[in-house]
Formats: structure tokens, C-alpha cells, sequence
């Protein structure tokens, strides 16, 4: 049962007294009654003396213990943001892991090379007979990467445009344990697989069983977009931002962690152990989901119980109807209907035009990320014949790099130089396509670093172009816009994904870099689009000059 405004601060005076009693001996009620009256000086009238009096009988048996269970149950509404770290770890830790067993496994059981040349691939120092049976390995690998790549983004992409609605529906507690127990699956699978090809020649093509239950019951859509729910369910306007950047953190931190201990432990182990591990951290993850974090539908944060020896868990879970006719809304197609109307309507001045400028920046960068995530390992295995280690170290500083980037370019570029977001996101693109082009031509380890380094403002892109729409488009628009482009964004796999595979093939034997070239020529276009805003704004001055 909801308390009242007022029932914390007499559980804590409560709480305050009952510490006085353990340390001066034995307090009446009388005089616990009378500390309060002497504490509170506005109590005049009999009926707010016999209000006091009622107070103090209905909290006479709390105790310090029940106190502490009471800040344990609001302690429980922050557990959510660990849960994505442990989730992202574990995602990290096997990423290349699985990417490595299918080159391996498609060695042995596609092409039935020797088993002892197909471990040396991925190392250091190798053969040309080594060098020649990569290339011949990796056009195949890279259609299974693109394969997976398109089935985890099916589902996910279709559900996107209704995840809202489900989550209004059915809580955001749900979501997270489907998508957790998507994860978990996953990994599960991929430990049986990984284990079985240890002792027979299991044909990589079964990695894509791992992936059925990530796209049909979890993946990255359902957790964020319940996440993003849950915590602004349970946080106050001011405690938001923190809880968002909260969340922020947790992400790059568990994918640095993740990407760091990789290769370290995949050398002290095996691929089957990296997935054990991966599974059993998402395991402990939506146990700790289930049985310790409340549902947040229709829960404000600071709502408080007024005994917390009613508090009954079942009271937070979320009674699902059996309704048809609600289960039939929940796939209505009138919400994509205004979504694409939100997003397309006419708008004063050149808010339309703007918008749609930014967020088409925005969606090149996405598009290049995907393409890119396809073949980029088989790129640097193909050039620097790095070993997981080395790959998983150079991804960590990789993320590092650009965190610190993204940091100081705000305080440098936004706070110190006062630059405008626009301009701020074409130093971004510029410094995306310095270090496409880096990579493009390099062939020595300390050209890829550098490319880091070309490429440290990279993380600012995405947040001003956001940033650039969500301040021209009126607030109450803005869910249903990002909605709009957070389906078209899990729609761009299937576009980028062939693209890349079928260019990176291609080009194997002759340049294998040349991907990166269309990365830089797509963000040069990019810079294009944000060039056009500059020409918008000037056009309207007093509209846009301080929104961005």
C-alpha cells in the first residue's frame, strides 16, 4: 500500500528514537510523543496532537532492521544498470571467440583442411600455405557472419515498431528477462557446438541455431528499449540524466571489459569454456532479474510503503489480460501509420527539411557500423594475421580512445570553443573519414593505431545528430520519431550486410582495405547532409540559432 508525503520522515524519526532507545534504555510511547511534539512546534490543534499520536502507534513496531529491508527494497530499482554491464561483458567476452570458431570450423569441416594448419590461422608469423588457406576460408566465413548478422536484425526489426506497446503492456520486467534469457540461450547453444566440434567436424552453419532464439526472444532492441523504459519508470526528472548516463557507462565498460578479457582467457582455455562463462554471467543476470528487481510499470520512484511488512512481491508483477481484442491492438499497424506521418508531416519553416537531413547523417553512420562490423575482423586477420589478443586489446583501446575522445571534444568544442552542435558533428564525420582512410592504406600495427587516434571524435556523430532533431521537433513527437528511426535502424543489417560481404569478397585477393574507402566516402556525404543544415539555418537565424 502507497504511503502518504509524510510517512518517510516519521519512519526515519521512528527509526531515529528507536536508536535512542538501544542506547539510553527503554523509551515510552509518551515520551517518544512528546520528543516529536518538542521536535515540531507547528502542532497546536488537538486533532493534529491525535494525528501524531495515530503516527506514532502505526510505526511503534518498526524496527532498525526493518528500516534497512525497506532501503534494500529502493536499493533493488538500481540493480538494473549492473545487470546491462554484466550482459555486455558477457556479449564482448565471446563476440570474436564465436567469430574465430566459425573461420576455424569452416577450415575443417567446409574445406577439410588439416586440423593442425587450421589452428595456426589467426596467428602470427604464419605460412603461405597458412596465408592462402585464410583467403580461401574468409569469403566463405564472412556469407555465415552475414547470414547471422541478417537473422539476428530480422525479428528485432519488425518487433521494433511494437516493443512500446508491449512494454505498456505486459511490463518492463518481461522484456528484460526475455531478452536476457535470449542472450543466454545463445550462448548456451553455441557451448554445445563449440564443444561437440572439438571431437567431430560439426559444419559451422549450426552457429545459426544459436542465433534463432537471440532474434526471436532477445537481442539488443528488446533489452534497450526496456531498459530506457524501466529507468525512466523509476527515476525522477533530475535523477534521470544521471541514470541515463548511468547506463551509458555501464555499456562501454562492460563492452571494454568484455573485449579485454577475451583474449586472455580464451588462451588459458577454449572456445567452449568462453561461452560457458558467457552463458552462466547472463544466467546469473536473469536470476537476479527475476527474483530481486520489481516491475516499474505505473511506479513512480519515490513512492514510498507505508509498512514494508506489506509489501508483497506478487503486488509487482504486471496482470496480463487474455483479451483478444487487446492482443490485436498490440499489433496495430495505426501506430506505424503515425509514426511515418510524425516523422514526414509538413513543418514551419525548414524543420522537415532539417530533421530529415540529420537523421539521414545519422543513418549513413549506422549503415557504415554495420557493414563494417562484418568483415572488419577478417580484414585485420587478412593483413596483420593478429591473434584474438591482439584483436581484443586493439578493440579495448579502440573504445577507449573514443570515450576519452567523446569527452574532451564536449568540454573543448562545445564548453571552450563554443562551437555548434552542426559543426561539432562535421568535425565528427571528418575525423570518422581520417581514420577509414588510415585503415584503408595500412599495413603496419602502428598505421591501425593511429587510425584511433584519426578517428577519436567518431562517438560524437550519433549524439548531435540526435541531438539536431530532438531540438527542432516539438517533445511530445519525439517518441514516436525515434521510434521511427530506431526500426529503420535495425532494418539497415540487410542492406549493409550483403553490401560489405559481397565488396569485401571481391576485393580479398587484390585490396582488401578497399571497404574503407566507402566508409570515408559515405561519411564525406555525411558532412554533406550536415553542410545542407548550416545552409538551413542561416536561412532562419532567429528560429535556429539556439537550438542548435
Amino acid at each position: 500500500m502507497d504511503a502518504g508525503p509524510n510517512e518517510f520522515s516519521t519512519l526515519l524519526a521512528k527509526n531515529r528514537h528507536s536508536r535512542r532507545h538501544d542506547r539510553d534504555g527503554s523509551v515510552g510511547s509518551a515520551e517518544l510523543l512528546s520528543d516529536m511534539i518538542s521536535e515540531d512546534a507547528s502542532i497546536s490543534s488537538s486533532s493534529d496532537y491525535a494525528y501524531l499520536r495515530r503516527s506514532v502507534e502505526s510505526v511503534a513496531s518498526i524496527t532498525s532492521s526493518e528500516l534497512d529491508e525497506f532501503n534494500w527494497r529502493r536499493l533493488r530499482f538500481y540493480l538494473v544498470e549492473p545487470m546491462v554491464f554484466i550482459l555486455l561483458f558477457a556479449y564482448n567476452l565471446s563476440d570474436t571467440i564465436v567469430k574465430n570458431q566459425i573461420i576455424y570450423q569452416t577450415c575443417t569441416s567446409i574445406f577439410f583442411f588439416n586440423e593442425t594448419d587450421c589452428r595456426q590461422l589467426g596467428t602470427k608469423n604464419a605460412s603461405e600455405h597458412i596465408k592462402y588457406i585464410e583467403t580461401t576460408v574468409q569469403p566463405y566465413s564472412a556469407r555465415i557472419f552475414m547470414t547471422s548478422s541478417i537473422i539476428e536484425s530480422l525479428v528485432p526489426a519488425f518487433c521494433g515498431v511494437f516493443i512500446g506497446a508491449w512494454s505498456d503492456h505486459f511490463g518492463r520486467k518481461p522484456l528484460l528477462i526475455t531478452a536476457y534469457s535470449g542472450y543466454a540461450l545463445y550462448y548456451a547453444i553455441a557451448t554445445i557446438i563449440a564443444q561437440l566440434a572439438t571431437t567431430y567436424p560439426v559444419s559451422p552453419w549450426y552457429y545459426l541455431l544459436a542465433v534463432c532464439p537471440l532474434a526471436l526472444i532477445g537481442g539488443s532492441v528488446t533489452y534497450s528499449v526496456a531498459t530506457f523504459c524501466y529507468i525512466s519508470d523509476v527515476s525522477s526528472a533530475q535523477e534521470r540524466p544521471y541514470r541515463m548516463a548511468t547506463y551509458e557507462v555501464a555499456v562501454i565498460f562492460g563492452l571494454m571489459m568484455g573485449s579485454f578479457t577475451s583474449g586472455y582467457l580464451y588462451e588459458a582455455t577454449n572456445a567452449s569454456f568462453v561461452f560457458l562463462t558467457s552463458c552462466c554471467c547472463i544466467f546469473v543476470a536473469t536470476c537476479i532479474i527475476l527474483c530481486f528487481i520489481p516491475e516499474s510499470l505505473n511506479r513512480r520512484r519515490f513512492q514510498f510503503i507505508q509498512s514494508v511488512n506489506e509489501v508483497d512481491e506478487d503486488q509487482d508483477l504486471i496482470e496480463s489480460t487474455a483479451d483478444a481484442g487487446e492482443l490485436v491492438r498490440l499489433f496495430d499497424l495505426a501506430a506505424v501509420r503515425e509514426m511515418w506521418q510524425t516523422c514526414f508531416k509538413p513543418r514551419e519553416y525548414n524543420d522537415r527539411a532539417i530533421v530529415c537531413l540529420a537523421m539521414v547523417a545519422y543513418s549513413i553512420s549506422v549503415f557504415v557500423i554495420d557493414g563494417s562490423m562484418t568483415v572488419f575482423y577478417l580484414f585485420i586477420r587478412e593483413i596483420f594475421h593478429w591473434s584474438i589478443k591482439d584483436f581484443t586489446t586493439f578493440e579495448t583501446i579502440s573504445m577507449l580512445v573514443s570515450t576519452v575522445g567523446n569527452i574532451l571534444g564536449v568540454i573543448i568544442l562545445k564548453r571552450i570553443l563554443k562551437l555548434s552542435i552542426v559543426h561539432v558533428g562535421i568535425l565528427a564525420f571528418i575525423s570518422e573519414s581520417m581514420g577509414s582512410c588510415a585503415r584503408a592504406f595500412a599495413d603496419t600495427n602502428w598505421i591501425m593505431y593511429l587510425s584511433v587516434g584519426l578517428g577519436a571524435l567518431k562517438a560524437m556523430a550519433h549524439p548531435m545528430c540526435r541531438t539536431i532533431a530532438s531540438n527542432v521537433l516539438p517533445t511530445n513527437e519525439l517518441g514516436k520519431f525515434f521510434s521511427f528511426y530506431g526500426c529503420l535502424q535495425a532494418f539497415l543489417p540487410f542492406i549493409a550486410s550483403p553490401i560489405y560481404t559481397g565488396i569485401y569478397s571481391i576485393t580479398l585477393t587484390s585490396f582488401p582495405g578497399f571497404y574503407n574507402l566507402l566508409n570515408a566516402n559515405l561519411f564525406i556525404v555525411a558532412i554533406a547532409f550536415l553542410l545542407l543544415i548550416l545552409r538551413k539555418k542561416r536561412e532562419f537565424p532567429a528560429r535556429y540559432e539556439e537550438r542548435f
